[in-house]
């Protein structure tokens, strides 16, 4: 089975071309966005301008941070519902987009508390919500999936429940304004969602169909991604395409050992989730099977893993992780049952150790 409900555009003004699949969302909306790169970057302007041409009213939701508390869900729950809001609008990384996610959950069930959100005996019933994403990483756009900080538990943990945008537009231009590093940081979480995606135990023809397209066209832009080549139109359009197979992909797999390694690390650290997953990317090509491993270095051009991780040493210019933190995220993997039966190779506890970096 293959199953996305959210209807996608991409392309250059994707979202003024199919206005109507926003406006039609509902009477007032919530933006939910971060505290300033959404207006920099144009994305906030032109949603404003839409609904406010179509007579839309909204208010606006700027406290997302990175890596969102559920304790900043349920306080965004109440603005919005003070603010009658009834859509909701999603504007950034993966942060705002999977906070929006939480958001509009929890506003569809204003009596029930945050635990709502990691109880799978409720339902999936959400306001209806619009995704813009602006960076080139998370595929939050075209996923169900919602992560959100633990405070209770120092680390992420996703929703229990699906929680798809019913509509998203992908457009390359609100990476124009992007730093280098967010930049950097979001196209090696994309590259780590389509190698985690590809190999899983719950790969298909069709994700893997996502994730070789997607790897074809990160490949393409890998010289904008090291900064040996000046990015065009066309190369951030693609950095976001990218981003979007990326997120096709792993809407049906999920991630594996790179992912669940990072939580408690990007929790911990304060690490952008990007250069904390790929610290383990290597490590993790090295134990696949030579057949698999071959695939995912030919397809995302690399000669060898060790190619691949002085890549991520440029691009990312990671500082060593301090052991203590190294073993409390192979102590948390090694509890996460679910993510070590998704991988498709042997592993063992020196294999684990070894990419984990202990």
């Amino acid at each position: 089975m293959y199953y996305i409900p959210t209807r996608l555009f991409t392309g250059q003004d994707a979202l003024k071309n199919n206005k109507d699949y926003l406006t039609g969302l509902g009477t007032k909306a919530l933006i939910v966005t971060g505290s300033k790169s959404a207006k920099i970057n144009g994305s906030f302007d032109d949603v404003a301008q839409i609904l406010e041409d179509s007579g839309k009213e909204f208010s606006v939701y700027e406290g997302i941070q990175e890596n969102p508390t559920v304790e900043s869900i349920m306080e965004a729950r109440e603005f919005g519902r003070d603010n009658v809001c009834d859509f909701v609008v999603g504007i950034g990384g993966g942060s705002a987009l999977d906070a929006s996610k939480a958001i509009s959950l929890m506003m569809a069930h204003y009596n029930d508390g945050w635990e709502y959100l990691y109880d799978t005996n409720k339902s999936n019933d959400m306001l209806p919500l619009a995704a813009v994403p602006t960076t080139c990483g998370t595929g939050s756009e075209v996923t169900g999936v919602s992560v959100l900080t633990r405070t209770d538990l120092k680390t992420k943990k996703s929703s229990v429940h699906k929680l798809y945008p019913n509509v998203s537009f992908v457009d390359g231009k609100y990476l124009k304004t992007a730093p280098r590093s967010i930049l950097r940081n979001t196209a090696m979480d994309a590259l780590s969602h389509m190698i985690e995606g590809t190999i899983h135990t719950k790969a298909t023809p069709y994700t893997r169909m996502c994730a070789s397209h997607g790897l074809d066209i990160w490949r393409s832009c890998k010289g904008v991604i090291d900064g040996t080549k000046e990015a065009s139109e066309d190369d951030l359009q693609s950095l976001m395409d990218a981003s979007t197979m990326a997120g096709m992909t792993i809407a049906q797999t999920g991630t594996t050992i790179p992912h669940a390694l990072s939580y408690p690390i990007t929790i911990g650290l304060n690490i952008p989730h990007g250069k904390s997953v790929s610290y383990f990317l290597a490590e993790f090509v090295k134990a696949m099977n030579k057949e698999d491993r071959d695939f995912i270095l030919t397809k995302s051009g690399f000669g060898d893993p060790d190619e691949l991780n002085e890549f991520f040493k440029k691009v990312c210019e990671p500082d060593e992780i301090p052991l203590n933190y190294r073993e409390i995220a192979y102590e948390e993997l090694c509890s996460n049952k679910a993510k070590l039966s998704c991988v498709p190779f042997e592993i063992n506890d020196s294999i684990l150790k070894r990419i984990a970096g202990i």
